[in-house]
């Protein structure tokens, strides 16, 4: 007796219900990768915190110091250090859980960029890592504290500036992956250069937002973010004119 082939489920055949149990799955899947990374850089925090800090320690006056205020404060630093540096290192992981959720909407030549689509996100996340804590932290830092004068000492909470630290970083690694998904929707047929270019308008007030609600409250943080995002725009376009399928 012949045993019939199962016939492959097209994944445009999938419920609303089904869409939403797979990506479901596949954010556990990134939150159990988080986990692990936080784990294996638990053993290391004292030395993340020590790379954590030394943007405001450099630009701290003299006599000036980072402490803690309360009990407890030390030891949940330590897990935001970790949580940082598991972030990081679970990255990878995380953009190819991304890559199997949107797989089975793809044709079979599109899937071959599974690697390169893992890369090229990780790499530009990674980018904006560096860029926010090389440039936008220590100009950031510097521009800031000057105004405390010699009549006022700084004297930073530990636990509030690891708070802004993380939110800096996953915010620049995240605003840093504008072209790379400039270049999946104008492959996917959803977006053109002309269409970016026709909403340049609003895309700058939308920077411009995006820029106020992550950024520390002052104008030249929220410049310092601004200025990446806006020449991001502009690569975005520049890729959706290269690659673009729209008509």
């Amino acid at each position: 007796m012949k045993m019939k082939k199962k016939k492959k489920r097209n994944p445009n055949d999938m419920t609303l219900l089904e869409h939403i149990e797979e990506l479901r799955i596949r954010l556990l899947w990134v939150v159990g990768g988080i986990i692990v990374g936080v784990a294996a850089a638990m053993s290391y925090s004292e030395r993340i915190i020590n790379i954590a800090i030394n943007p405001l320690q450099k630009a701290l006056p003299k006599g000036s110091e980072i402490i803690f205020t309360g009990v407890t404060e030390a030891f949940w630093v330590r897990l935001e250090a970790a949580l940082v540096a598991g972030i990081i290192l679970s990255i990878p992981f995380t953009f190819y859980q991304i890559w199997l959720f949107v797989r089975p909407g793809l044709e079979e030549k599109e899937k071959k960029f599974a690697i390169p689509f893992v890369f090229f996100f990780s790499l530009f996340f990674i980018s904006g890592v560096v860029f926010a804590y090389k440039i936008v932290l220590p100009i950031g830092f510097s521009f800031l504290l000057r105004y405390g004068g010699k009549e006022l000492s700084a004297m930073p909470s530990i636990k509030q500036y690891m708070s802004l630290f993380l939110r800096m970083l996953v915010a620049f690694g995240l605003v840093f992956e504008l072209p790379i998904i400039s270049f999946v929707m104008s492959r996917m047929g959803i977006i053109n250069a002309k269409d970016l270019i026709k909403k340049s308008d609003y895309a700058l007030l939308v920077i411009f937002i995006v820029a106020a609600i992550l950024t520390p409250p002052d104008v030249f943080t929220q410049f310092l973010m601004a200025g990446p995002l806006i020449l991001l725009y502009i690569i975005s376009i520049v890729v959706a004119y290269l690659f673009s399928t729209k008509k």
